[in-house]
């Protein structure tokens, strides 16, 4: 009997396309390519907290592929998928993740993307499959082997309270040093704050023009510094802390926004306040006191709200932001030199009354 070979032929080719790839069957859902900087803060953080609660929420349903981008390799893949996908800046430090069709950029979108978010990835077949990346195929093996080290290494394991078992890395000798530096600020801080009240109710001689260039230089500091924060902020793009700190752990915490305005925008608002009503007080009481109060009750406001982040960071965050401790020694000098400009006027109309008297 002679078999027709075009039936034959079309079933097999409708089997063919019909037929899942190779590499999603009985495989992970959700595939995700990370790029990481091994000794960043964020990506301690990552291996340490994230990624080991996301494979025990998801299993083997879930599948992490990390690219050192440290590397010449993982450099030139960083770059190639920068151009398409939209990632920061290769010298942020700021983690990312390519999943299907979406970029997820820092902690928090990795966290909601590939943990809240996760079914709803599974149900994209994309997701199943790595992002089409010239240069990634050779690596691939590599990074999934990578990352289960390295979660398996440094990754805390969650325990009850009290049970006194887990394990996780210990503190950054960066993040300590920050942390001990920012305890310091603060107690200079509250240090200037009870120094400042008092000199305002024993009065004080106006300060010379030196002091007056001297405020204007800080002044533009901490403005300076509230505008690159600020900018970072709104535009989605890692600090860059240094040697000490984690500032993108503390940018990214939920203290770093008030009422959904980012700390740094409130900063650039804050300074630029005090530089305006200070020059006015220059023009409008030229002796001291009178207009200086004002400049002094929104530093004043300033201080007293850089010490609550000041204190939030070390002992309720865990990471300290060198920005924010250079913004609040700027608040505490303003703060300082505008107690000399308002007890100025206390002498003079001191003065007054002695002569009228």
């Amino acid at each position: 009997m002679t078999i027709p070979l075009r039936p034959v032929l079309f079933i097999c080719l409708a089997l063919i396309a019909g037929a899942p790839q190779a590499e999603t069957i009985g495989g992970p859902a959700v595939r995700a390519l990370l790029f990481y900087q091994p000794d960043s803060s964020q990506g301690r953080d990552l291996f340490a907290f994230y990624l080991p609660g996301l494979f025990g929420r998801y299993g083997s349903r879930l599948e992490v592929c990390g690219v050192d981008t440290s590397t010449p390799a993982g450099t030139g893949l960083y770059r190639t998928a920068a151009t398409t996908r939209g990632l920061p800046p290769l010298d942020s430090g700021t983690p990312a993740v390519l999943v299907g069709g979406q970029t997820l950029v820092g902690l928090q979108a990795i966290a909601e993307g590939l943990g809240d978010r996760f079914e709803d990835l599974a149900s994209d077949p994309r997701s199943a499959r790595w992002p089409e990346l010239r240069g990634l195929g050779p690596l691939l093996q590599q990074g999934i082997e990578a990352v289960a080290a390295r979660v398996a290494k440094e990754g805390v394991v969650v325990t009850e309270p009290g049970s006194g078992s887990g394990k996780g890395p210990a503190p950054a000798i960066g993040d300590t040093i920050a942390n001990a530096l920012a305890v310091v600020v603060l107690a200079t801080m509250a240090l200037a704050l009870l120094l400042g009240l008092a000199r305002t109710r024993r009065g004080s001689q106006l300060p010379g023009t030196g002091r007056a260039a001297v405020l204007g230089s800080i002044l533009l500091v901490g403005l300076g510094i509230s505008v690159y924060m600020g900018y970072t902020s709104l535009a989605d793009t890692g600090l860059v802390c240094g040697p000490i700190g984690s500032c993108a752990d503390v940018q990214g915490s939920r203290y770093a926004k008030l009422f959904g305005i980012p700390m740094g925008v409130l900063g650039v608002a804050g300074y630029l306040a005090i530089f305006v009503t200070w020059l006015v007080a220059r023009r409008r009481s030229p002796q001291g006191g009178g207009w200086h109060w004002l400049p002094w009750a929104i530093a004043l406001a300033g201080l007293l709200f850089s010490m609550r982040l000041t204190f939030l960071e070390p002992f309720v965050i865990g990471k300290t932001c060198s920005w924010c401790l250079g913004s609040a020694i700027s608040m505490t000098l303003t703060f300082w030199l505008l107690c000399g400009y308002a007890a100025a006027g206390r002498d003079a109309a001191t003065l007054g009354r002695r002569a009228r008297g």
